[in-house]
Formats: structure tokens, C-alpha cells, sequence
């Protein structure tokens, strides 16, 4: 990969300067997009809706990631425009951006798929996994964080649960995490589990094309093949042909793809087109057949207009 421009425009400032008129057009297929809240909208947008992997589940394209911000209406002024997908996770806002998601989704619940992820963080390493107290320890600690979020969600259900940043194959696979994931099902808790991963996510993603368990990964992928994160300013990138061979097995393996760091690769031009936009770096995103949907953060109404875009 080429070397990283820390001076590169971030996907807030390019908004900011270039597209100052999108909340004055307020367009949304034509309809203003205040207006768009009609359940005869959400159906047709619905129509456009993916498979996810082997779950059953139907999924938006473009996915509300909630981890930037503890706003209700921008939620639900995503949930009006046909996104149905909302990401969120038991750290994000110490818990309370899943007590926010609870209150959005209070009375349509149904028509919400609701991902979200349990921290895993373990002092036990190598030999020391494969304890008696480790298997408990895990097993407690899952149990406890689903608890949490079921409380703090108002839902006696979550959709997807991922074990969240997973970096290690003997974690994904432990004994104590697969089980938990097992009950968790047979006992209604959640319909799918999986885990996301910001760093070695090839390894990861070639064991869990080998295990067949997880229903659901989620993973950086973008034009450009590394990210740089815009809180901690961690930079990591990835052999771009390496994870693709990986992601088209697991299209074959029925696993579903949720993308992140979606926009992290900067601003994209198609081949013929001069001007650049974090519209076409989502659309390059979303023509893979492999990605399901994207956790795509969206902190304003600027961006998250800009984001619908790409689904039409």
C-alpha cells in the first residue's frame, strides 16, 4: 500500500466544504426528505433489502452505524428513509448508546434488525485459555453483557451478537464463546452471532470460512485497503486480494458481510469521472455481491442523506 496522508480531508470536512447545499436540497428520490416517513416509503425501500448470509434476515444496504452518536431523531430519521439495519455495542457511550437504540425502536421493533456486540477483553493467553476459570470467566462475562443489552435495548431479543474487535482464531473458537453462542440461540436471545474485527480480519475471516459457525462478520473494507481510526488516529491496512479471496468463500458459505470503515479509504472517482465522493466510495462498497450491508457512521443529516444516495 502506499504511504498514508495524515493531511488527508476527512469524510466531516469534505461535507462541510463541498456539499454545504444538501440540507437545503432535501431530496430523497424526489420526495423531500422530511417526508419520507410513510410506511408506504419504508416498503418500497424495502424491496431493495439483501440477504444476510444464512440468517434469514433481510437487511437495508447502507446500515445506520449508531456508534457517533446519541442523537434519537437522526436514528429515526434514518429508520423513515428505509434503513432498517442499526448497529450499536455494549462499550459504545458506556452502554448508553444501547439505552438510546431501546428507546428508537420502542413500538416497531419488528421492523428493525438491531445488531449488536459483547467486549470480550481476557488476561488469559496461550495455554491459559484452556482452563477450567477461563472457560468460566468467558462464559460469565457474555452472559452478563447480553443481559445488559437486552435490558438496556427494552427487547427480549437482539438480532445479530458479535463478540466485538476479535483478534485471536483461539477466541472465536474457544469452547466457552461457541457455546454461549449455542444457548444464546436455542434459548431465543438472538437469532445470529458472529464477531467483528478491525485487525487480522484475513486470518480470521479463512477460520471462520473453515468452521462454518458464525452467521455474521463484520470487518474494514474499502476502495483503498486501510482506514485510519478518527478517534484513537490507529492506522491499519490489509491485503486487498487476500481478504476479497476470503470474502467470495464466505459468500459461498452463506456467512453475512457487514462492512465498516466504509469511508475511511477517502473520497472515490469511477473510472470516467473526475470528481471524487464518499457517495461512490459507499456505491464501490456496496456492487460486491459478498457485502450484505455497511455499519456506515453517520453523524449528521448532511451525511446521512449523502449515504441513502448509494442504495438508489
Amino acid at each position: 500500500m502506499g504511504k498514508h496522508n495524515n493531511k488527508k480531508m476527512s469524510r466531516k470536512d469534505f461535507l462541510r466544504k463541498t456539499s454545504a447545499g444538501l440540507l437545503s436540497l432535501g431530496l430523497f428520490k424526489g420526495i423531500p426528505f422530511k417526508y419520507v416517513n410513510s410506511q408506504t416509503d419504508r416498503k418500497q425501500a424495502s424491496t431493495q433489502y439483501r440477504k444476510l448470509g444464512r440468517t434469514g434476515i433481510q437487511v437495508s444496504p447502507v446500515g445506520y452505524g449508531a456508534s457517533r452518536t446519541m442523537e434519537l431523531t437522526l436514528v429515526k430519521s434514518a429508520l423513515d428513509t428505509g434503513i432498517n439495519f442499526i448497529d450499536t455495542g455494549r462499550s459504545y457511550y458506556n452502554g448508553q448508546n444501547e439505552v438510546m437504540v431501546g428507546k428508537v425502536i420502542q413500538g416497531i421493533r419488528k421492523e428493525v434488525i438491531i445488531q449488536s456486540k459483547i467486549s470480550l477483553r481476557l488476561r488469559e493467553k496461550g495455554n491459559r485459555l484452556n482452563s477450567a476459570e477461563a472457560f468460566t470467566r468467558i462464559k460469565n462475562i457474555m452472559k452478563s453483557s447480553l443481559a445488559e443489552s437486552l435490558k438496556a435495548l427494552q427487547t427480549d431479543y437482539i438480532d445479530i451478537l458479535l463478540l466485538h474487535g476479535a483478534e485471536s482464531v483461539d477466541v472465536i473458537h474457544h469452547e466457552a464463546v461457541i457455546e454461549f453462542f449455542r444457548n444464546a440461540k436455542e434459548k431465543g436471545q438472538i437469532r445470529a452471532c458472529g464477531f467483528s474485527s478491525h485487525s487480522n480480519q484475513i486470518r480470521l475471516l479463512k477460520a471462520a470460512n473453515e468452521s462454518k459457525f458464525y452467521d455474521v462478520i463484520m470487518i474494514p473494507y474499502n476502495h483503498k485497503g486501510s482506514y485510519r481510526h478518527s478517534n484513537s488516529g490507529r492506522y491499519s491496512e490489509w491485503n486487498q486480494p487476500a481478504l476479497e479471496l476470503e470474502l467470495k468463500k464466505a459468500e459461498k458459505n452463506n456467512i453475512g458481510i457487514v462492512a465498516m470503515k466504509t469511508f475511511s479509504g477517502g473520497p472515490y472517482a469511477p473510472a470516467g469521472e473526475n470528481k471524487p465522493s464518499y457517495n461512490a466510495a459507499l456505491q464501490w462498497v456496496l456492487n460486491h455481491s459478498y457485502i450484505s450491508t455497511t455499519a456506515s457512521a453517520m453523524g449528521n443529516i448532511s451525511e446521512l442523506h449523502e449515504d441513502v444516495q448509494a442504495m438508489f
